[in-house]
């Protein structure tokens, strides 16, 4: 591919670089999430890769032809150089520009790969809402883009297994756990509306779920209302509570959880929340507290993933903040298939900086299809060893919030009184 064929914003590169004797297939496929930092460190990551063998490969942050990682088509390199099959979604056009730092230098393209060693139908995932307009705002952070985020969707047909739809999701730093979620909502209705055909599917991605510790300092980092409001947790363990563990029940048409910003509301019965509802008649109130418009209220229900990784686990380390930043950004979310083994690497941070996660499903038999919502319980209590602890600290949350307004409240009383 010559620079000036680059992809648009949205369009798929396919390549195939896999030798002509098809891979043997056993009952098992070993999927990789990876979050490879533009592939500042290719041959390692390559390296990587090779010593891994996986069947299917979920990238983020792959460069085409950027200048920042050697002006190289790292796309078709990944490709060749594991002999595999894989599409590519253009997510920006890296405008080359004077204001970007060194170790930023655009001129490429940049996105989103599902990698195989199997037949792979690819499509495009467009979101309802764009989290950040980097069109307007990206010279603000130095790195002026076109484009906004996509997600790869990949049906592997791996015969005889059954197909697998595969997901490579890469959710906006630069906001905040509103609009990461607005984005997510959309990966679970678009899960939810071809489950019937296609039961075995996965979620891999970078979900930059970070909004806690010290970012909450940061409003370029955490830009909106929780960054207060989920106070005393992490935003894993918030996105876990109030959009894993919901599952979609067709008796209830939106996540109340949400819809009560999670805060306070989470430590209550959701009949609580029902029954406010039901007086109102309108969950209009809920939509202006929790920040969710009804339609992400709608979506953001889970049809049957579960994460088998602690909401703890540890897949990014930032020195910068003095290194007191930590969090879990990448998840593998399983519907309908066993995890028999789980893989954790790039500790080190040498090679990107996220850690790897690998894990080896098993497609469900029909009689587990037949029962989806009870195995979907037993696996999520099967992989959640953290259990209560995220309500103890929300409880720490909100009882060191309620004390700040309350002492905020008194303090404009003493400053006022005197005016009344």
């Amino acid at each position: 591919m010559a620079n000036n064929s680059l992809p648009l914003p949205g369009e798929i590169v396919v390549h195939d670089y896999r030798p002509q004797e098809k891979p043997i297939v056993n009952e098992s496929l070993k999927v990789l999430q990876w979050n490879i930092e533009r592939n500042y460190e290719s041959e390692a990551i390559i390296k990587s890769i090779q010593d891994l063998d996986p069947d299917v490969i979920l990238l983020q942050e792959v460069d085409i032809f950027c200048k920042r990682s050697g002006n190289r088509d790292h796309m078709q390199e990944l490709c060749k150089s594991l002999e595999l099959l894989g599409g590519f979604v253009c997510e920006f056009e890296e405008l080359d520009s004077p204001i970007r730092k060194l170790r930023d230098a655009g001129g490429g393209v940049h996105g989103n790969a599902i990698l195989s060693k199997h037949d792979i139908d690819f499509r495009v995932l467009e979101h309802r809402k764009d989290a950040y307009n980097w069109e307007i705002d990206g010279n603000k952070l130095k790195e002026p883009r076109k484009g906004k985020r996509y997600t790869l969707v990949g049906t592997v047909n791996a015969s005889p297994l059954p197909p697998i739809v595969c997901y490579s999701v890469h959710l906006e730093v630069f906001t905040g756990i509103i609009g990461r979620i607005n984005n997510f909502a959309d990966i679970f209705e678009d899960a939810a509306s071809i489950a019937e055909k296609y039961p075995h599917q996965i979620i891999g991605g970078d979900l930059n779920t970070m909004a806690h510790s010290i970012v909450r300092l940061s409003p370029k980092y955490a830009c909106d209302r929780y960054r207060l409001m989920s106070l005393g947790d992490t935003e894993s363990n918030w996105f876990d509570r109030h959009v894993m563990a919901v599952y979609r029940d067709p008796q209830h048409e939106y996540n109340l959880r949400l819809a009560a910003a999670g805060f306070p509301f989470s430590m209550a019965p959701i009949r609580v929340v029902r029954f406010i509802w039901r007086l109102l008649g309108s969950l209009k109130l809920f939509e202006l507290v929790s920040g969710f418009d009804l339609e992400t209220l709608k979506r953001a229900r889970n049809p049957g993933f579960y994460d088998p990784w602690d909401p703890n686990e540890i897949t990014l380390h930032n020195p910068d903040y003095f290194g007191l930043f930590k969090a879990k950004l990448d998840w593998t979310m399983v519907r309908c298939m066993h995890v028999g083994q789980k893989w954790i690497g790039n500790r080190d941070y040498s090679v990107s900086d996220h850690a790897y996660l690998m894990v080896k499903v098993k497609p469900d038999s029909q009689d587990k299809l037949d029962m989806v919502q009870h195995v979907w319980d037993f696996r999520r209590k099967q992989w959640q060893p953290n259990k209560s602890a995220p309500y103890w600290r929300s409880t720490i949350g909100v009882s060191i919030l309620i004390l700040v307004l309350t002492l905020v409240s008194q303090w404009i009383l003493y400053i006022t009184g005197p005016l009344l």
